[in-house]
């Protein structure tokens, strides 16, 4: 089956993905004098980030699109050519949240009865020994509730950690061909 789109309805889909915020597509003149600022000074990334967030009032996502543009298509020009980049497209770019499950290893404490085997001469002296760290052996009591049905004691995240391995081999296994299942988990972080 074939559909007869418009140029205009093409052009929809073709940038339908793209959410520039409050920025236009184009870049207008108060965002080249920002950039301007920025190329007289000698700032880190998070830096310019500051800067153009501060001035320009913007939101972590749109303040992103203008650090990639800036980075990519003004750094490499001279200040003077700043200008003849106004009314030029803003490339899009975007951060996407891709939601997965993910594989993580929690560690946590619990209290299952077991027991301490020690040799010695008396109770006393197999108290002493156990309290000075020498015995022969530590087992759990496998026939303890506790050890049927234990109660843990953790806290997510600080104790939680992603098997990042994994993680990518799931992500791998998706199949990302199926419309279904990008449209439910990759979404634009704004």
């Amino acid at each position: 089956m074939k559909i007869k789109l418009t140029e205009t309805q093409y052009n929809r889909l073709l940038t339908e993905d793209k959410n520039y915020g409050r920025l236009e597509d184009t870049f207008q003149q108060y965002m080249v004098r920002v950039f301007k600022l920025l190329g007289k000074k000698n700032l880190s990334d998070e830096g310019m980030k500051k800067t153009i967030k501060g001035d320009l009032g913007l939101s972590d996502h749109e303040t992103n699109i203008l650090l990639y543009n800036y980075k990519n298509k003004f750094l490499p020009l001279p200040i003077t050519e700043y200008d003849s980049l106004i009314g030029e497209p803003i490339e899009f770019v975007g951060t996407y949240k891709i939601a997965v499950d993910m594989p993580t290893v929690v560690s946590c404490r619990t209290y299952i009865a077991g027991f301490v085997e020690v040799t010695a001469n008396s109770k006393e002296d197999a108290i002493n020994k156990v309290e000075n760290g020498t015995y022969e052996r530590m087992y759990l009591d496998t026939n303890s509730l506790d050890f049927m049905n234990p109660e843990f004691d953790f806290d997510l995240p600080d104790d939680g950690e992603i098997m990042e391995e994994m993680t990518l081999d799931y992500f791998r296994d998706i199949d990302w061909s199926d419309e279904g299942e990008v449209e439910d988990r990759v979404n634009l972080k704004i």
